[in-house]
């Protein structure tokens, strides 16, 4: 498809996700908007509860029950398949389908969320080629093993017959970045990737991460908390707080000159200092 060479990837007008309750509706994200460019990294950085995971759901249409898209547009220009309204998509809408691991992969922050206890590795991440694609189980399997090595599982095609509880942390949330790559996704949702890890493989993570983008070509939206792995991984990054975008730009910019309260607390809450994310 051909777009304006200016035409964000993912360009979000206006979002707003509510969670009605006994009391009435309850907002979560409030008049979110922000646009998010071709093989760029973009950082939705905020507290716990400040709506990033309900605004990177909704791009999927994964908001759980009772939550509901009120208003706004997510607009997503696909080379493959052209520009799509998720917002207004029917629910079971064939291009819906489409995007949810094909053009669009959620990887979630605790991989036993995305990983079935009773099916192997492999298994689940051939079940994501064949749904997408159409290939034979023996080419799906291939693909699956290809990508196995790629995020560096060793052992291939040993880890491909386990399941998600015999494996460590680590490899876990490697088999996840897999399932989430296999199909060459033109966006890619990490939702807190490294929380559950620790600082070494964290920091394999991340590398991962950016090397895959790199071969891939996909643009990265990153949910996070922490502003050290936002200076590490992002291009441009967006505050949260209280269900709106307090504060957005070059990265380098706004860690250097932080101009809204939220995130000079954030910043201050890291343990190293400002000078050495941006120096």
């Amino acid at each position: 498809m051909n777009f304006p060479p200016d035409a964000p990837l993912l360009e979000v007008k206006n979002l707003r996700v509510s969670f009605p309750g006994d009391a009435g509706a309850g907002g979560a994200v409030q008049n979110v908007s922000f646009s998010l460019a071709r093989g760029r990294t973009l950082a939705l950085v905020g507290e716990s509860g400040s709506g990033k995971t309900v605004t990177a759901h909704a791009l999927l249409r994964l908001v759980p029950a009772p939550g509901v898209i009120e208003a706004g547009r997510i607009i997503f220009r696909s080379r493959r398949v052209g520009e799509i309204d998720l917002a207004h998509l029917d629910e079971k809408s064939g291009l819906l389908f489409k995007v949810r691991g094909g053009l669009m992969s959620l990887i979630f922050q605790e991989p036993m969320t995305a990983l079935s206890p009773v099916h192997s590795i492999g298994s689940q991440i051939d079940e994501a080629i064949l749904l997408h694609h159409d290939v034979s189980p023996a080419a799906a399997r291939r693909q699956t093993l290809e990508m196995l090595n790629r995020v560096g599982i060793a052992e291939a095609a040993r880890r491909y017959t386990q399941f998600p509880h015999e494996l460590s942390g680590g490899l876990r949330q490697r088999a996840v970045i897999a399932m989430a790559l296999v199909c060459r996704p033109e966006l890619l949702i990490a939702d807190e990737p490294t929380t559950a890890l620790d600082m070494t493989l964290q920091a394999q993570i991340l590398g991962l991460i950016k090397t895959l983008q790199r071969e891939i070509g996909c643009a990265v939206l990153l949910i996070t908390h922490d502003l050290g792995v936002v200076a590490q991984m992002a291009d441009d990054v967006a505050v949260m707080h209280r269900g709106e975008i307090v504060e957005r730009g070059n990265v380098r910019d706004v860690l250097k000159r932080p101009q809204h309260a939220q995130t000079r607390a954030l910043l201050a809450a890291l343990p190293s200092r400002r000078g050495a994310l941006v120096g």
